[in-house]
């Protein structure tokens, strides 16, 4: 929820500056426009178009966030360091006992491998394919695009 509050902030700065600029003052007017007045079909297309040039760069302002957050901030976004999580790479993982783990190699994240999961995360989000499910048929709960990129979300050392 942390993380998510971040981002909706972000996002609906980048998109209020964006009304802004594009000399959008009255919102309700705005929406009101697209409610009750007929529109023809190139301006529809057209609106389209920026609708989504909007979401793909928030997508790609998501996948910064959690670049570095992982990358550079110990492994966590702001809401996994407050649940005390961390993301790890990961080449094997065995379990030696109930709710216990041995992750091999168990280092921070490179820059790379902490792309390529903030990609394949959010990429497969935007696509209507909810990639956290996949946790629930590979073991130890790793999604998809942590076995992809090789890593794997543990508690961090000294928290229980």
């Amino acid at each position: 929820m942390v993380d998510f509050f971040i981002l909706f902030f972000i996002k609906a700065t980048i998109v209020l500056s964006i009304m802004h600029l594009s000399g959008i003052k009255d919102i309700s007017k705005f929406a009101m426009h697209y409610i009750i007045e007929e529109i023809d079909e190139d301006t529809s297309m057209e609106d389209l178009q920026k609708m989504m040039i909007v979401a793909l760069i928030y997508r790609l302002l998501v996948c910064f966030y959690e670049i570095i957050c992982i990358w550079g901030a110990g492994g966590a976004t702001p809401g996994k360091f407050l649940l005390g999580l961390r993301v790890v790479t990961c080449d094997t993982s065995v379990l030696i006992a109930p709710n216990r783990v041995l992750v091999i190699p168990s280092s921070n994240v490179s820059i790379t491998t902490s792309t390529i999961r903030a990609l394949i995360k959010n990429f497969s989000i935007a696509s209507f394919f909810p990639a956290f499910i996949t946790l629930l048929f590979f073991q130890h709960n790793r999604t998809a695009y942590d076995i992809v990129a090789g890593t794997i979300v543990v508690r961090r050392n000294g928290v229980r």
